[in-house]
């Protein structure tokens, strides 16, 4: 459980980082995204929305104009300044994180969020995840997979990229979006999961995710006239 000072102290570093991040949101000029893009323009249908976890910071830019939308965040320090940013801009939080390891997949609540999220998606309320496998950079992990699988709605990857940014050196390769830049935001196509799916099916949906979100914020900088 998080001691008051630390909960005190992820709120007032979430509500800075929203005020930066609609900052940079009003001070970036996104180029138009396709009309009809949107997963909420194609269909009313409630949605799982996918991105890497180091390009996750304009998700809310990307999600503008969504309807009950709900975010998986972790039970650590970010994760609590993270659904701070969230419910300020009116989405909902579910909190969990996956995992790898079987003796912390009850200390992270991964099962309870599963079907939280499971869900929250057959109730109508679309669900915002990071794809990367724990700790391991652009490999997708299954988790997504399974969740369309089990709920029967469609994942849509997305790319949500600027110009200026700061690019880090760190385990996820996070970009830090800056102000004042152009910004591309780019959504795939629906990809939906037959509920027979074996394992076998659920990896080389995942592999295909790995390669999809590569190209997908591969176009989206190209667009940008800025390479990475």
């Amino acid at each position: 459980m998080m001691r008051p000072r630390s909960a005190q102290s992820a709120a007032l570093a979430g509500r800075a980082l929203h005020a930066y991040i609609a900052f940079v949101q009003r001070t970036t000029r996104f180029k138009p995204v396709i009309p009809g893009g949107r997963p909420w323009e194609r269909s009313r249908e409630p949605f799982i929305a996918l991105t890497w976890h180091g390009q996750q910071m304009l998700s809310l830019a990307a999600l503008e104009g969504a309807a009950q939308v709900a975010i998986l965040t972790s039970l650590h320090f970010d994760g609590t300044v993270v659904t701070s940013i969230v419910e300020r801009a009116g989405f909902r939080t579910i909190r969990g994180s996956g995992t790898q390891s079987r003796p912390k997949i009850q200390a992270k609540r991964a099962v309870p969020a599963f079907f939280q999220m499971r869900d929250a998606l057959r109730d109508g309320t679309s669900i915002l995840l990071t794809a990367d496998v724990p700790k391991v950079p652009r490999v997708a992990g299954k988790g997504a997979v399974q969740l369309a699988r089990a709920s029967g709605r469609p994942i849509y990857l997305f790319a949500a990229v600027t110009s200026a940014r700061l690019d880090l050196d760190n385990w996820d390769r996070a970009s830090i979006p800056l102000p004042f830049g152009r910004g591309c935001i780019l959504w795939s196509e629906p990809l939906y999961v037959r509920k027979a799916a074996d394992d076998r099916e659920i990896g080389l949906i995942a592999m295909d995710i790995s390669a999809r979100l590569d190209e997908l914020h591969a176009t989206a900088h190209q667009s940008l006239g800025r390479a990475r």
